[in-house]
């Protein structure tokens, strides 16, 4: 059997390599390393539910997260919403990044870092379902190797369900 080593190194490097360090389980949330980003790269990611997380270790570089809703079961194209809104509320803990709302190539500040070390807030956005929007997390330089996540929750809502699970208080609405 020669090709047994050569199929365990294959495998032992497929475990190793940093680019395999970030996943997305169930396409609702993703977790993953800054430490497995080269320095100045911006990782795609795509979302494909009506709520989940992002936890982002070590922030370094960016994301560039797009969030595509789907419909609940049974709803028709005649339901498509006519707008969604987004709602992100950030961890107490959250450190290392900033969140800018990307919408047709424009950055817009959402969440810096002192903001969200003041105080989790939820933030919420709407778009029309033919508009490119994304949300854009930037690192933020350190000079110490303390250890930083950049952690939020989402929501995504339509006509089809209008009720966030969060409650209104501490609410910025851009």
């Amino acid at each position: 059997m020669p090709w047994a080593p050569r199929l365990l190194g294959l495998l032992l490097l497929l475990l190793l390599d940093p680019a395999f360090c970030s996943y997305s389980e169930d396409q609702c949330s993703w977790r993953g390393s800054g430490l497995s980003q080269e320095a100045g790269s911006v990782e795609q990611i795509s979302l494909h539910c009506a709520e989940g997380s992002l936890e982002w270790l070590y922030p370094a570089g960016a994301l560039r997260l797009s969030l595509f809703p789907r419909l609940p079961t049974g709803a028709t194209s005649k339901e498509k919403p006519q707008h969604v809104t987004a709602c992100i509320k950030s961890s107490s803990s959250f450190r290392g990044a900033q969140i800018y709302l990307e919408r047709d190539g424009v950055l817009e500040l959402l969440l810096s870092e002192t903001e969200a070390a003041l105080q989790p807030k939820v933030h919420c956005f709407r778009w029309l379902p033919r508009e490119k929007v994304a949300l854009f997390l930037q690192s933020t330089l350190h000079q110490d190797i303390s250890r930083r996540i950049a952690a939020f929750r989402y929501e995504l809502r339509g006509e089809w369900n209008s009720h966030f699970s969060w409650s209104w208080r501490n609410l910025s609405v851009e």
